[in-house]
């Protein structure tokens, strides 16, 4: 029996920019919320990316229109409610740091923002 195809979360690697200095405040969103709710880490597979565009992971799922990190996600064929549909390839997805966290903590019995 094959386990299940987790939703995909991608964030920015921290240390862009032109001094090196920069991060992505929704990503360190995202990587907070996972540290409140470290078993949150496990329902997705979390990949970091670069900063630099294209981001071809991103692009190859959503479309080249929809490069924004942090990006969830979700397997082909599936469709929770409350997220958005690439017009390109027809995955759903979020790509809010607020809306990922929600979704973690409402799906899986979590902590959510307030």
């Amino acid at each position: 029996m094959n386990a299940p195809i987790k939703p995909k979360l991608f964030l920015l690697k921290p240390g862009y920019g032109d001094g090196g200095n920069q991060f992505c405040p929704d990503c360190a969103l995202v990587l907070g919320y996972l540290q409140y709710e470290p078993a949150m880490a496990s329902v997705v597979d979390i990949e970091l990316i670069d900063f630099t565009r294209p981001r071809q992971q991103l692009v190859t799922l959503l479309g080249e229109d929809l490069q924004n990190s942090p990006a969830l996600i979700f397997p082909e064929g599936v469709l929770p409610n409350d997220v958005s549909v690439s017009p390109i390839t027809g995955r759903a997805y979020l790509n809010d740091g607020r809306a990922i966290c929600h979704w973690l903590g409402s799906t899986f019995g979590g902590l959510v923002p307030s």
